[in-house]
């Protein structure tokens, strides 16, 4: 038993041992144990129980309920110590498993104070895993659920039986995670429920990856659906700031095997949709739960105007448009089976497609990408590097401006501005389409000292007072192509 176990500290001995016909898949309540004392001072103690008799089986869990306000003394096995008080008509739940041999002292304090206590004491059995045909495993109902994957509580293969947990999360024990499996392809329902505070809970694979979450705000039940390979999975249950009990419910359905996958799930492995300078190419597959990422390759010989689409969707699937380093270009996010469309001007190279899962929903999709001859791009005048950095003349108290533009093939423009007297500077950027940010930076050491990052064509603006010296403004495009403004005012600070 662990931190956790609780028994009543009540004055004279009960030793409460668990045998086999205790071994059932629900709480069994024999006749309760009652005991009344009236005026202690008068009545001698009780002899000394004999030995309590060896636990022949492993139990998880018993459970009190006082009658008169009580100190506790949770002594499984005859060892450890945890006291506190309770008051009338306190539930206490002894968790953990009791090892064979094990018992629970329950005693009365000597006190010659007069009083009247009674208490119940009910033997519970929580099933684990195999211990019955089609019988629900249930874990221990306190904190004991373990807190991380390589060591996640067990709840046994998912079936039309539901699995079954009970637990609490708090901000001092905010984790509890507990592994299932599935023997084949499975549709599966997890519910969070007998919440009283804010709790979430998330469905991860056996590397860590999320395959599907629910995070309702308040004490609201939490519920997740997926569809999942066989396999060992994972669900992760998290306090949002509160003190919460809870009921895990965990059911599954037999479900269909998708159709193979021909798509690689990393660049390095990416299926290639070859040249598509002037011409345009396609391909359909799935994505899901069971595979949560699919990769294709395109090359361009020339600068073109390239055309992608994602379509064919009976689920929630998003596609992002990445360089060959891996940094991310453009992507596509619609909600529910909405098609995806993303236009870019791109210069030759290779590119890659990543197709994934927006939900906890399988899906199939058509992607399709097409190239056209685009126009060359207008000059650039900032440089693409600190050292590079185009230059704003004579910032002062009238504003300065510059104009260029940044996209997908040119990322990073700099540009280089000096004060000769400590000044309050006022920075503004702004675009005609597309997303473009900026940082301002010291140029000694290339420290950003405030940046602006508002969303879509919205302008940027900082205001900063700085001290005599070389600074760097760096426009970068976060997404699409875009021509900007920038203009630059140092009023002298007084």
């Amino acid at each position: 038993m662990n931190s956790s176990l609780r028994g009543l500290l009540l004055g004279s001995v009960f030793a409460l041992a668990v045998t086999p016909a205790l071994a059932q898949t629900q709480t069994v309540v024999p006749p309760p144990a009652i005991a009344q004392v009236q005026d202690q001072a008068a009545v001698p103690a009780p002899p000394a129980p004999p030995a309590p008799p060896a636990v022949l089986e492993e139990m998880d869990a018993l459970s009190f309920v006082t009658w008169a306000s009580a100190s506790v003394r949770g002594a499984p096995s005859g060892t450890g110590e945890l006291k506190e008080t309770l008051p009338f008509g306190s539930q206490v739940i002894v968790t953990g498993r009791l090892a064979v041999g094990g018992w629970v002292r329950v005693q009365t304090p000597k006190t010659p104070v007069g009083y009247m206590w009674a208490q119940t004491l009910a033997p519970m059995r929580i099933a684990m895993p195999g211990t019955a045909e089609g019988t629900p495993g249930v874990a221990p109902a306190d904190d004991s659920a373990d807190d991380t994957i390589g060591t996640a509580t067990p709840l046994g293969t998912v079936g039309a039986s539901p699995l079954a947990a009970e637990g609490r999360v708090s901000t001092t024990d905010q984790t509890d995670v507990y592994a299932i499996t599935t023997e084949g392809w499975t549709n599966l329902s997890v519910d969070l429920t007998g919440l009283t505070g804010d709790a979430d809970i998330e469905l991860k694979d056996k590397d860590g990856g999320g395959l599907g979450s629910s995070a309702n705000g308040g004490s609201d039940a939490e519920h997740i659906t997926a569809a999942v390979g066989p396999g060992t999975y994972y669900l992760v249950i998290t306090s949002y700031g509160d003190d919460t009990p809870y009921r895990l419910s965990v059911s599954g359905t037999p479900g269909e095997e998708p159709p193979p996958d021909s798509a690689g799930s990393s660049q390095s492995d990416a299926r290639d949709l070859g040249d598509v300078t002037g011409g345009s190419a396609e391909a359909s597959d799935w994505v899901g739960p069971a595979d949560s990422s699919d990769y294709y390759a395109f090359t361009i010989r020339e600068r073109q105007a390239v055309t992608i689409g994602l379509d064919g969707l009976s689920a929630d699937a998003d596609i992002n448009l990445v360089g060959t380093d891996g940094s991310y270009l453009l992507g596509g996010t619609n909600t529910d089976t909405e098609a995806e469309a993303l236009t870019a001007t791109l210069d030759a190279g290779t590119y890659y497609l990543n197709v994934y899962p927006a939900g906890a929903e399988a899906t199939e999709y058509r992607v399709t990408v097409a190239g056209a001859p685009a126009a060359p791009p207008p000059p650039d005048h900032a440089g693409n590097t600190p050292e590079e950095a185009g230059t704003i003349e004579r910032v002062g108290p009238q504003p300065v401006k510059v104009t260029d533009w940044v996209g997908f093939t040119d990322r990073d423009d700099y540009w280089r501005f000096t004060l000769v007297n400590r000044a309050d500077v006022t920075i503004r950027l702004t675009m005609e389409q597309g997303d473009a940010d900026i940082d301002l930076l010291r140029a000694s050491d290339q420290e950003s000292l405030i940046s602006g990052a508002e969303s879509g064509t919205d302008p940027e603006v900082l205001t900063l007072r700085l001290d005599p010296g070389t600074y760097l403004l760096r426009v970068y495009s976060y997404q699409g192509d875009t021509p900007y403004t920038l203009e630059a005012k140092a009023v002298p600070a007084k």
